[in-house]
C-alpha cells in the first residue's frame, strides 16, 4: 500500500473517531480530510467535485420538499389520525399501525428522521391510553420508518444502489426492500411478545411523560387549505407513478412536483427548507465524496486485495455484517456507515452469484441498531417517557440493541452461505 492510501486510511480512522467522540458531522470532517488527502497526493482538484454525489443530493432535497407540501398542508395529518381511528380499542396493533406509517413515508422517499420526529411524539400522546404500550409502540414507529428506508426511493436504499452501480454490481432494489420489510417485521413481533412478558412482570412499565402527552394533541394539524392537502397528496401519487412505474428520476421527479405545488399554493419558503435534513446532505455529500477519492488513489482496491489474501469470503462476510452493526451502535448515522462498508461489499463480492443476499446480511441489520440510545430516534423514545423511568428506558434500548447485534447478523449471513458465496 502506498503513502497516500495509507494517509487515506488514517484520515478516515480520524474522521470516523471524531465524529463519534465530538459529535461532529462526518460530511464537515470527510470534506476537510478531502483538502489533506488532494495536497499529499497531489489529486487534481477537479477529482473532487467529479466525486461529489450530485443526484443523491437532489434526491434528499427534492423528496424533502415534496414531503414539506404534505406536512404543511395537514395531508400527513390525514393519513395519520384515518390510521388509528381503524385501531380504536385493539392495542396489540398500534405498534403496526405506527410500522406502516413509518415504512410508507420511509418507502415513498422521506428521509427516515422526518417520520420518526413527525410519529414518536404523537405515540407518547397515544399511548397513555393503553397503559404499558408506549415503548414497543415507539419501537414499531422507528422500526418502520428506518428499516423500510431500504427503499430505492429513499437516500439510503438510493445511496446503496449508487454505490453498487459504481462497482458494477446490479441487484433488485425493490426485493431488497421487500426482504427488509420481512425481516423487520418478525424482529417487531418477537420484540412485541419479549416486551409484553416484562410488561406483564412489571419490568418495562413505562408511561409517556404527561407534558409530553399533552403537547402531543398538537401533532394533528388541522386542515385549512383542503384543495392544498388534496394537491400534496395527488402529487405524492404521480411521484410514485412517475418513479416506479416510468422510471423517471427520483429526486428530479420529487423537486418538480414540489416546484409546482409552490407555485400554485405558495406556502412559506422557510418553512418548506426547515424540513430539509440538510445535515444528511452535508454527511452524504462528504463522505461519498472522500471515498470517491479513496478510488481514486486505489486504497479501495488494495483493501479489497488485502482481503482477498487474508481468508476465506465466509470470514470477510461475518466481518463486513457485524462491523457494519458494531459502528451504527455507536455512529449516529447508520447512512454513514452503510457509505463506507458497502463499497468494500461491492468490491470483494462483485462476481458472487449470492451477490443480493450479501447485500441483505451487511445492510439489514444497520436499521435495526438505531433504538440505541444515542441515536436520535432512541433519544426522542428516552425523552418522550416519564422522567423517573428514563434510565429504565435508556438500558432497555441499549441492550436490546445489542441483543439484535449480536443475533441479526449473524442469522442473515447464513443465507448467502446456503446459496454459495
Amino acid at each position: 500500500m502506498t503513502t497516500p492510501q495509507t494517509l487515506s486510511l488514517v484520515l478516515l480512522l480520524v474522521v470516523l473517531v471524531l465524529a463519534i467522540w465530538k459529535k461532529v458531522n462526518i460530511g464537515t470532517l470527510s470534506l476537510g480530510a478531502s483538502l489533506v488527502l488532494v495536497l499529499a497526493a497531489g489529486v487534481p482538484t477537479d477529482d473532487i467535485y467529479q466525486a461529489f454525489p450530485a443526484s443523491l443530493v437532489v434526491l434528499i432535497i427534492g423528496v424533502s420538499l415534496m414531503f414539506s407540501h404534505l406536512d404543511i398542508s395537514g395531508a400527513i395529518g390525514w393519513v395519520i389520525d384515518g390510521a388509528f381511528r381503524l385501531v380504536g380499542g385493539r392495542k396489540g396493533l398500534i405498534p403496526w399501525v405506527g410500522f406502516a406509517l413509518g415504512g410508507f413515508l420511509s418507502t415513498v422517499g422521506i428521509f427516515s428522521t422526518g417520520p420518526v420526529a413527525i410519529l414518536v411524539p404523537l405515540i407518547a400522546f397515544i399511548s397513555v391510553k393503553y397503559r404499558g404500550t408506549y415503548l414497543i409502540n415507539a419501537l414499531g414507529v422507528i422500526m418502520g420508518a428506518i428499516g423500510l428506508g431500504m427503499s430505492p426511493l429513499n437516500p439510503t436504499g438510493a445511496t446503496i444502489r449508487e454505490l453498487a452501480a459504481d462497482a458494477g454490481v446490479t441487484y433488485s432494489g425493490w426485493a431488497l426492500w421487500l426482504v427488509t420489510l420481512i425481516v423487520t417485521a418478525v424482529v417487531l413481533g418477537a420484540l412485541q411478545v419479549i416486551f409484553s412478558m416484562l410488561t406483564r412482570r412489571g419490568k418495562l412499565l413505562v408511561e409517556p411523560q404527561a407534558a409530553q402527552v399533552e403537547s402531543g394533541r398538537e401533532t394533528g394539524r388541522r386542515v385549512e387549505n383542503t384543495p392544498y392537502a388534496v394537491a400534496s397528496l395527488v402529487g405524492l401519487a404521480l411521484f410514485v407513478l412517475c418513479v416506479v412505474a416510468f422510471k423517471l428520476d427520483v429526486g428530479l421527479t420529487s423537486m418538480a412536483v414540489a416546484a409546482i405545488l409552490q407555485l400554485i399554493f405558495r406556502p412559506a419558503q422557510k418553512a418548506m427548507f426547515d424540513k430539509v435534513p440538510w445535515g444528511a446532505v452535508l454527511l452524504i455529500g462528504g463522505l461519498l465524496t472522500y471515498l470517491g477519492l479513496l478510488r481514486s488513489v486505489g486504497t479501495i482496491d488494495s483493501i479489497q486485495h488485502a482481503m482477498g489474501g487474508a481468508g476465506s469470503g465466509v470470514l470477510v462476510l461475518f466481518a463486513l455484517a457485524y462491523l457494519t452493526a458494531l459502528l451504527c451502535n455507536v455512529e449516529s448515522s447508520a447512512l454513514g456507515v452503510l457509505s463506507m462498508t458497502m463499497p468494500l461489499v461491492f468490491g470483494f463480492f462483485a462476481d458472487s452469484p449470492a451477490i443480493f443476499w450479501i447485500v441483505v446480511a451487511v445492510a439489514i441489520p444497520s436499521g435495526l441498531m438505531v433504538m440505541n440510545p444515542i441515536h436520535i430516534a432512541g433519544t426522542l423514545v428516552v425523552g418522550n417517557a416519564e422522567e423517573e423511568r428514563q434510565n429504565d428506558v435508556f438500558r432497555a434500548f441499549l441492550t436490546t440493541s445489542l441483543g439484535l447485534t449480536a443475533v441479526v447478523p449473524g442469522f442473515l449471513c447464513l443465507i448467502p452461505l446456503i446459496v454459495g458465496v
